[in-house]
């Protein structure tokens, strides 16, 4: 009576709550882990993209190595457990045959590069040279979407290449927020490029195809 209460709690609320820390701090630890493996594996995947690209001469690789690339992070997502060197040797195997198709998308790119980075003549107004290079890089951004959707139907159906173009041109137009996202994700990665050069290198390839897959994925006409 008149004396201090002491209170004792039967519960074991501290130790609930450091238990309930160590599971948010095992999850996070999880989470950061398995973001540092998925960075390792979309590096590795990019190496052996520009690998790829470079043994087909570029210009006769293109097609290949960027559909190798789309295959190879589709089976690395859904957990296949194959080494990435072996997936890129394997697969990169069946579309060895597309050289032609390569080697038109490679001139068409170098060709609207070329009006897009070069100057025009002093005699051209400036306004209307600028006017020129926005067109011309508004068609280069949607070559390089066609090129997805044409690599991206490759990987997914068995046709012919001119069912497999026209087939890619009815879905660009159609489903066209896709293709919205499609270029959002082109403009961040040639921004971040542009602010670092080994970005291109090292995750630009890799980060591309995993857009591409969450883009495209379930892609239906």
């Amino acid at each position: 009576m008149g004396g201090t209460c002491l209170y004792t709690s039967k519960y074991p609320f501290p130790k609930k709550v450091k238990v309930m820390n160590k599971g948010v701090l095992s999850l996070i630890e999880n989470k950061f882990l398995a973001l540092i493996d998925l960075t390792y594996q979309l590096i590795k995947m990019s190496i052996f993209f520009w690998l790829t690209l470079f043994k087909g001469f570029i210009f006769l690789g293109l097609t290949a190595s960027f559909c190798t690339l789309l295959e190879a992070v589709d089976e690395i997502l859904s957990g296949s457990g194959l080494p990435i060197r072996k997936l890129f040797r394997d697969i990169s195997l069946k579309y060895k045959g597309n050289k032609r198709l390569s080697l038109v998308m490679f001139g068409l790119i170098i060709y609207l590069s070329a009006f897009i980075i070069l100057p025009f003549p002093a005699s051209v107004n400036a306004n209307t040279a600028s006017f020129i290079k926005f067109g011309f890089l508004y068609i280069f951004v949607l070559t390089l979407v066609l090129f997805t959707y044409i690599s991206w139907i490759k990987v997914k159906k068995e046709l012919t290449l001119k069912q497999t173009i026209l087939y890619s041109f009815y879905l660009m137009m159609k489903k066209f927020l896709r293709t919205i996202f499609l270029i959002i994700i082109l403009i961040a990665l040639f921004y971040l490029t542009h602010m670092n050069f080994i970005f291109l290198i090292f995750l630009a390839p890799a980060i591309y195809a995993l857009g591409v897959r969450f883009v495209l994925k379930n892609l239906e006409g």
